[in-house]
């Protein structure tokens, strides 16, 4: 059984990809959850910085009309010692997803199928979901409801 709270850092492992059916291990973000759904960042752990962004700013910058948050490999996220061990980027493009909760928890009773890896303060994920908000990508619903969870969060 999933915790489904926000800022819960989740890395699924060997996830089967849609558009390709390869597999590799994902990287996800609770931003938050109500009973039945959760609004989840998807991300991939990357080294390869294919749009050639500056990566020297921990957190949140905009290039190029392009938001995107920088977590530098060896950078402490969360709340049990969590980094990367390669830089990683977050993009906001067609990965804030509102998911089923149900199909997280199926891949959860899969041996080894998701790993808890800690939980972000709610300062760090104030800063993602302020970066997000930033992307023109976002469908206008799931930004009003990024818009009103963010108010709800403690400093």
């Amino acid at each position: 059984m999933i915790d489904w709270q926000p800022g819960l850092l989740l890395r699924i492992n060997d996830y089967q990809f849609e558009d390709d059916g390869s597999t590799k291990d994902k990287y996800s973000i609770v931003l938050f959850a109500n009973a039945s759904e959760a609004f989840i960042l998807h991300s991939l752990t990357t080294s390869r910085n294919k749009l050639e962004l500056p990566a020297q700013h921990y957190g949140c910058s905009v290039v190029r009309n392009i938001p995107y948050y920088f977590i530098p490999k060896g950078q402490i996220i969360g709340n049990d010692g969590y980094y990367f061990d390669v830089d990683t980027f977050l993009f906001f493009n067609n990965n804030v997803r509102k998911e089923e909760r149900a199909k997280f928890e199926k891949l959860a009773k899969r041996p080894f199928g998701i790993a808890k890896l800690g939980v972000l303060s709610n300062i760090e994920l104030k800063n993602i979901i302020t970066c997000a908000l930033k992307s023109s990508f976002l469908t206008s619903a799931i930004a009003q409801e990024l818009r009103l969870f963010l108010q709800t969060l403690s400093k």
